[in-house]
């Protein structure tokens, strides 16, 4: 990625709009069915529990990442354009994240069908010491129908709210925004050991950002907001007796993903009278890693897993005074099976940028039940 040339442009705060990272959470847990259920019908747990692709579709995680990292270039290009510095900035972020999701049948709708309810709170903060440093406490909410069609494939479609304050301590700016949209899920299992997920997203609000200046005082600013966000992958699963690579009483998932997101801001006038122009963005990111996570989820056992790869940015327009566009991925974490309808999670993931601009620790407490 080049180093584009620093031109002054209003302060951009489409990447605080959602949480700084969002967890993944991990497969569901394998369902026995009730007394008034037939045993040999598709569930959920039935067909995806045992792919990875509920990792996918009940995890933000990656949505997450793409707005803080978005949002740090845009403070670091601010604060260039406020101050002259273009070259040396580094981030240290650290959040806490505790999400809810809940998956419930809806049997007067007809097999197959089910609503999923999602809500997660995030506390992020950053680090003291560096040209930029910011806070973030975030709320999100999601409600879906979900289809389940067969042992092959579930297709899900809701509405979705975001909410974010964000402190900005190193200029003691603030910014709160706001957006409702839309999102559709699909998951599909095309071979005996692979399966696809596909997420589209579109949020719609509106951001007021209070920015001091040093010359002309508070600038306030208000402005509405149009971001597409798509994210598709695929996940593989092997074990021991289906792979060499794959150690006794373990579970390979090798996965890569694609993610694309595209931002669009209308024009407006801040409280100085100064026209605000409108602007598009766009962001492209490419993830491979491997997952191993022990075997055997039985009812109230622990299991371990852990997680590596690559994170690489394919295309950037947000970036104005960086180039460090390669990261490494870590995570390691611990699951139980709460009973066979769910599972609660514990686990720790970082970002470490090749360059060294860029560093993230997430923790992560979830629990996501499937009844």
């Amino acid at each position: 990625m080049r180093r584009a040339e620093l031109k002054p442009k209003p302060l951009k705060v489409h990447a605080w709009l959602a949480c700084l990272a969002f967890p993944a959470v991990p497969a569901a847990a394998q369902e026995a069915p009730g007394a008034d259920e037939d045993a040999s019908a598709p569930t959920i747990a039935r067909s995806f529990g045992d792919t990875g692709l509920m990792a996918r579709f009940n995890s933000s995680e990656q949505y997450g990442a793409v707005q803080a990292r978005t949002g740090l270039y845009t403070a670091h290009a601010n604060v260039a354009q406020a101050g002259g510095v273009t070259t040396g900035f580094k981030d240290d972020v650290t959040t806490l994240v505790t999400p809810v999701n809940m998956i419930m049948p809806l049997r007067g709708l007809g097999q197959g069908v089910h609503v999923k309810l999602g809500y997660a709170n995030i506390l992020s903060r950053g680090s003291e010491g560096h040209a930029t440093q910011v806070d973030n406490d975030s709320q999100t909410g999601l409600a879906q129908l979900l289809w389940l069609i067969g042992d092959q494939a579930l297709i899900g479609g809701g509405v979705i709210h975001e909410v974010s304050n964000i402190g900005l301590r190193h200029n003691e700016g603030g910014i709160t925004t706001q957006g409702t949209g839309v999102r559709v899920d699909m998951l599909y299992r095309f071979a005996s050991n692979w399966g696809a997920s596909l997420r589209i997203s579109r949020l719609s609000g509106e951001a007021d950002s209070k920015i001091p200046n040093a010359r002309l005082g508070v600038i306030a600013n208000r402005q509405s907001f149009r971001r597409t966000y798509s994210e598709a992958s695929v996940v593989g699963t092997y074990r021991g007796a289906q792979s060499a690579f794959v150690p006794r009483g373990w579970i390979m998932r090798p996965s890569a993903a694609l993610i694309w997101q595209d931002s669009r801001f209308s024009a407006g006038t801040n409280n100085l009278g100064t026209a605000v122009a409108s602007r598009s963005e766009q962001y492209m990111l490419g993830t491979a890693t491997v997952r191993l996570e022990q075997d055997g989820f039985a009812p109230w056992r622990v299991r371990s897993y852990g997680e590596a790869g690559l994170e690489q940015e394919l295309r950037n327009n947000v970036a104005q005074v960086d180039d460090d566009p390669t990261s490494l991925y870590i995570k390691a974490g611990a699951a139980m099976n709460m009973g066979g309808k769910g599972r609660l999670d514990l686990y720790v993931a970082r970002r470490d940028s090749i360059k060294g601009s860029f560093q993230s620790t997430t923790v992560n407490l979830l629990l996501s039940m499937a009844f």
